[in-house]
């Protein structure tokens, strides 16, 4: 057997170098944490409740139960738009059982297998 020697060459030891980098992102996270500190009290803590000229919370939980309330009276409410077209606006689980009663639509030939040529 051959021996092979290889050449090598001492690489730089860049340890310090990336101590460096960490003590410095880490000094400008605890900056970061420092100033948000003192920016809260400086400024205050959030509001407890609502912003100035927003709805107060009260009011808008009312509002809500009303809205809620008025869809859902929709979702069972029969309405005809237009009795001489035959449109209609019913619930969706009627439709439903509308469509399921009629049947789904069928083919009635057999489809033919689809090659490049069928398509241009």
């Amino acid at each position: 057997m051959s021996e092979r020697r290889y050449e090598h060459e001492d690489l730089p030891d860049h340890r310090k170098a990336l101590a460096g980098a960490g003590g410095i992102v880490g000094g400008l996270i605890a900056l970061g944490f420092v100033v948000a500190a003192v920016a809260g009290r400086l400024v205050g803590g959030a509001p407890t409740e609502g912003i100035e000229g927003m709805i107060p919370i009260d009011e808008l939980t009312a509002l809500r139960a009303t809205v809620e309330a008025e869809w859902a009276a929709r979702a069972v409410a029969w309405e005809w738009v237009d009795e001489a077209h035959g449109v209609a606006r019913i619930p969706v689980w009627r439709a439903a059982e509308l469509a399921l009663a009629r049947g789904l639509p069928t083919r009635r030939d057999t489809p033919r297998p689809v090659t490049a040529r069928g398509l241009r």
